[in-house]
């Protein structure tokens, strides 16, 4: 799954499936092989990891994501859906949405998002259009149709989401350490970011070290490829910033699966543990 937030200072994150995450030792390359993303559905429950009580006054966090990866036969769609219920220590509790729905080519250069996102029922931030790019390497635009109508330019070397996905496992298959791309995800209507990924672990294919192995509603067969654990860094495009806006730490299996992540927002992060996987259909193109 693509994930929807260089000069990189990085906070490391302990994913509970990966105790070394933050090991300094160089990950050995996995076999090479062609990266083939696998359709499938997942449910995640979401839960508060960690606070700073100076900042949000968050103190608890729990809900659920659901994601559904999908063949098209001429693309990629994905639709994540997000319920979160925010506790604080000085005021009510907050219910928030998050609903995000994409298409993109298989081919990477055509790309149609919509985001919406929702506060105790009250809408606060709704997004949508298409992008596009001129070839592999060259420059695109995006153009908005809310929350207002405009055009916005892409750089050249920009990627859609899962074709991001894909060079992040090509990369950690080639056993580099860092790769760095200016990505966009549809979720922000100033634009792409600059995503730097770091790759500190390689676990080996049926190593049965995920946790989610010993759910019945986990089809197993979906987490027995070679995976590796990752951290991803949202920038800005132009920031120099040292601290990223959003960071996301998980394991990458070779087939496009996460079982687990942590997205840190800061002064809180939010754990993701799967509690549903099944494999979808291929299409009858």
């Amino acid at each position: 799954m693509s994930f929807l937030r260089a000069g990189l200072v990085m906070t490391c994150v302990a994913l509970a499936a990966s105790p070394a995450v933050c090991a300094p030792a160089a990950a050995p390359p996995a076999p090479a092989s062609e990266i083939r993303l696998a359709a499938h559905r997942a449910e995640y429950a979401m839960s508060l990891n960690s606070t700073r009580m100076s900042g949000t006054g968050v103190t608890g966090a729990s809900g659920k994501m659901s994601y559904r990866f999908a063949d098209s036969c001429d693309g990629w769609t994905v639709e994540n859906k997000t319920a979160v219920v925010f506790s604080y220590s000085d005021s009510a509790p907050v219910s928030t949405t998050w609903d995000y729905v994409t298409w993109e080519s298989k081919d990477g250069l055509r790309f149609r998002f919509h985001v919406r996102s929702t506060r105790d029922g009250a809408v606060n931030e709704d997004i949508a259009g298409s992008a596009t790019l001129d070839a592999h390497g060259k420059p695109g635009s995006v153009k908005y149709t809310q929350p207002e109508s405009k055009t916005v330019s892409l750089p050249a070397g920009t990627v859609f989401p899962t074709e991001n996905t894909v060079r992040l496992l090509e990369a950690a298959q080639n056993g580099d350490r860092v790769l760095q791309k200016v990505v966009f995800d549809g979720t922000d209507v100033s634009g792409p970011f600059n995503v730097t990924g770091i790759f500190t672990r390689l676990v080996p294919a049926n190593s049965n070290a995920s946790p989610s192995l010993a759910n019945t509603q986990v089809n197993a067969t979906l987490l027995t490829a070679p995976s590796w654990l990752m951290q991803l860094a949202f920038f800005p495009l132009g920031s120099t910033a040292a601290e990223p806006d959003y960071e996301v730490g998980l394991r990458y299996y070779l087939n496009g699966v996460s079982d687990e992540m942590i997205q840190s927002y800061g002064d809180f992060t939010l754990k993701a543990t799967l509690d549903k996987l099944q494999p979808l259909p291929k299409p009858d193109c």
